[in-house]
């Protein structure tokens, strides 16, 4: 006999009558059942069938599923055993040891969706039709183990029909917790602004669609709102009602065909975007034009296909091939998830609820060539390899913020938060951090080390130092752009390198504003070899919202009457500037003021409405520009931006902005990229990418161009964000600063 503890993914995808089918198929008894943070099998027979019966555990395994480890040991007795039959045992909590996570809410499965379309099938257009691989897990979870009960579909009593299926272990429903239909499942109901109830709920609301209404929508993780995405009355609407100018809306898409007509779609994207995470996809737009209205000023556009039944639905009733579908909150803030929050809060004509309580938010996720922008729905809480094995909660930073757990050699990053200088959002990060805890079968008084930026005056390091005084546990800080050098190593198996760091503005190690750093990465050590030159910031943080504070700030004697109109206190207020920069105390290194600064001079972003704007829509002039080859001046390791600006604003009328935008982020990436392979090629080190600006896809191409063709390696992020919402992870990985 052996007991057989397997870690991992092994809940909520089917894995327990995955066992019973391949302990009858080799002929062993004994049992299987959840113990909350791992799965235990009781197993005995012949030791030769025993032993085909483990191979098939990894082999055959679901396709949710993924075995971290197994711990096998000989088992001489145990009481409960009957003999020459193998069952599924009742689920038992277990005490706080490695963590068993379940898997993300996952996309409706191909079944699932045959059934849902099926005249015949009693789940024919049941929105919340689901089976053991596919539907909510992550939204719905209270704790572990998985079990009904341990979920909010708890209170939806099961009908003999669905409780047979959940009992049948040869059913594709053997305990799928969530598994309804319409007589015993949650339902949705359609309203409009008087709360007057309206009729077949999904198809009045396609239909709502195509007559140009607004509606909010309540999904898997929470409040969406949607309008017709061709439809500029509709979508100019909604921005006006929203406060959001021009941020870019997500898009849902009817499926891959009509996304094709209008986006260039490689085949790495087109396996992302169809995967069952079903992410948000950055796409580049065949026409510039397409979408103006739901994505102004930019080449790309962020597009979904649908990972709901409800979605399915809708386009099932509907010509439409394009929904906005957008997060229902203000910017920074957390998505609404109550009923009565989303009447009381939304401006929209109707409101289309469902019943079932949304436990976990969890915004979509968003990836852009391969590189996570927001990591959420679909791949949150699923745990990233690291080095080591300590208990540590990390803060994270304050913008896009996502903080993260470590347990077992396992860094657990938690589902998008968001602006932490909000009040209602910093409520959501601590909520979110009890509730990660259960999950991971933790309490607050197990974690050993507390980890926060550097930048005093962050909520998070607040919150950080309070829990550090209520506990007693050590709380250290660390510099911003220095996390971001060790997440990119850490995610690739990197233990030395050369880190290329470009970012917005972080708090350095010298007090000063950093954001455009090179370091050298060693074991346990991180040194800065090299930085953007000192540049006055006027104003501090207000110049990240009017980036032509940091024109005036570099070009202070010059002529600057062409921006009057573009600032919104005029030529008085540009003079008002130039005066300031006598006395101005803060100077900063960042790259991302200096692209927004670019964008400002070459008139294709004024102020920013929202994160990234500037140099987002620089980015999209420089698309299809070419390089003047204008090279910047390298004094040692420090990059010279002042007479490169002085260049190219001289330039400004005389050559194409397409060009001159083109030609910042070339010379930009390679004076940052000529420092790292000057000093990688010493010792014949890696670079690594990290910082909101490696998002930039012309900046980091060209990055990688100049370091693969030195003959060195290049490593950038895949499993975790390149901004802000890394910053947690790289963190994380810093327990030997307390050893």
């Amino acid at each position: 006999m052996k007991s057989i503890m397997v870690y991992g993914t092994v809940q909520a995808v089917g894995f327990r009558p995955f066992v019973y089918r391949i302990a009858v198929e080799n002929g062993v008894s004994g049992y299987v059942r959840n113990r909350g943070e791992y799965v235990e099998i009781i197993i005995d027979g012949p030791s030769e069938k025993i032993g085909k019966f483990i191979e098939d555990l990894d082999k055959k395994k679901p396709p949710l599923a993924k075995i971290d480890r197994l711990d096998i040991k000989d088992k001489f007795s145990d009481e409960n055993f009957k003999s020459n039959i193998f069952y599924i045992k009742e689920s038992k909590g277990g005490s706080s040891g490695s963590a068993s996570i379940i898997p993300p809410d996952i996309c409706v499965c191909e079944d699932c969706k045959k059934e849902l379309f099926q005249k015949s099938d009693r789940r024919f257009l049941y929105p919340f039709i689901n089976c053991t691989n596919c539907g909510p897990r992550f939204t719905i979870i209270k704790k572990t183990p998985y079990d009904r009960e341990m979920t909010t579909m708890g209170k939806f009593k099961l009908c003999p029909d669905c409780l047979e299926e959940y009992k049948d272990v040869l059913n594709r429903r053997y305990h799928a917790e969530p598994v309804a239909c319409p007589v015993c499942g949650p339902h949705y109901s359609l309203f409009d602004r008087s709360r007057k109830k309206i009729e077949n709920p999904i198809e009045a609301a396609a239909k709502l669609f195509e007559d140009g209404k607004i509606i909010a929508i309540k999904g898997l993780g929470g409040y969406h709102i949607g309008c017709d995405a061709l439809n500029n009355d509709p979508v100019n609407e909604l921005r006006r009602r929203l406060g959001r100018p021009y941020q870019p809306f997500a898009i849902l898409a009817r499926n891959l065909e009509a996304i094709e007509k209008v986006c260039k779609v490689s085949e790495e994207e087109r396996k992302l975007i169809s995967s069952h995470e079903r992410p948000i996809v950055v796409l580049e737009k065949k026409n510039p034009k397409q979408f103006e209205t739901a994505s102004p000023g930019l080449h790309n556009v962020g597009i979904m296909l649908p990972y709901s039944p409800l979605h399915f639905l809708l386009f099932n009733y509907t010509s439409i091939d394009f929904f906005v579908m957008t997060s229902a909150n203000m910017p920074g803030d957390p998505m609404i998830i109550e009923n009565s929050s989303a009447f009381e809060s939304l401006d929209v004509d109707y409101f289309l609820c469902h019943n079932l309580k949304i436990y976990n938010r969890c915004d979509d996720s968003v990836i852009r060539d391969g590189k996570f922008i927001r990591r959420s729905r679909g791949f949150v809480p699923q745990g990233i390899d690291i080095p080591h094995s300590k208990k540590i909660l990390a803060f994270g930073a304050e913008l896009n913020n996502a903080f993260t757990i470590t347990k077992e050699k396992k860094a657990f990053i938690s589902q998008h938060i968001g602006n932490t200088t909000h009040y209602d959002t910093l409520l959501y990060f601590e909520d979110a951090i009890k509730k990660m805890l259960t999950l991971l079968n933790m309490k607050r008084e197990e974690i050993e080390l507390l980890i926060s930026d550097l930048h005093p005056h962050y909520e998070t390091t607040k919150l950080a130092e309070r829990y550090s005084k209520e506990t007693g546990i050590p709380l250290i800080r660390i510099q911003h752009h220095v996390s971001h050098a060790r997440a990119v190593f850490t995610e690739n198996k990197i233990n030395e390198g050369i880190a290329i760091v470009c970012d917005g503005t972080g708090y350095g190690l010298d007090g000063k504003s950093w954001g455009g750093e090179i370091f050298h990465v060693k074991g346990n050590s991180e040194e800065r070899i090299g930085h953007l030159n000192e540049y006055q910031l006027l104003g501090g943080d207000k110049a990240a919202k009017e980036p032509l504070r940091v024109l005036v700030s570099l070009l202070r004697d010059e002529d600057l009457s062409d921006y009057a109109s573009m600032y919104r206190y005029g030529q008085e207020g540009i003079d008002a500037l130039k005066k300031l920069t006598r006395e101005e105390k803060i100077y900063s290194t960042s790259c991302g003021r200096i692209l927004d600064m670019f964008s400002v001079m070459l008139f294709s972003c004024s102020e920013r409405t929202y994160e990234g704007e500037p140099a987002m829509k620089l980015e999209s002039l420089a698309w299809n520009g070419k390089d003047l080859k204008i090279p910047i001046e390298l004094e040692g390791n420090i990059i010279k931006i002042d007479e490169f600006a002085k260049k190219i604003f001289d330039l400004r009328n005389k050559q194409d902005k397409n060009d001159l935008a083109k030609t910042v982020h070339v010379s930009l990436a390679k004076a940052f990229s000529d420092i790292a392979i000057e000093e990688a090629k010493k010792d014949h080190l890696p670079i690594g990418f990290s910082g909101g600006v490696a998002y930039n896809k012309i900046f980091s191409d060209v990055i990688k161009k100049n370091v693969e063709s030195s003959g060195l390696k290049y490593f950038e992020h895949k499993l975790v964000p390149c901004g802000d919402g890394g910053v947690s992870f790289g963190q994380s990985l810093f327990a030997y600063k307390n050893i």
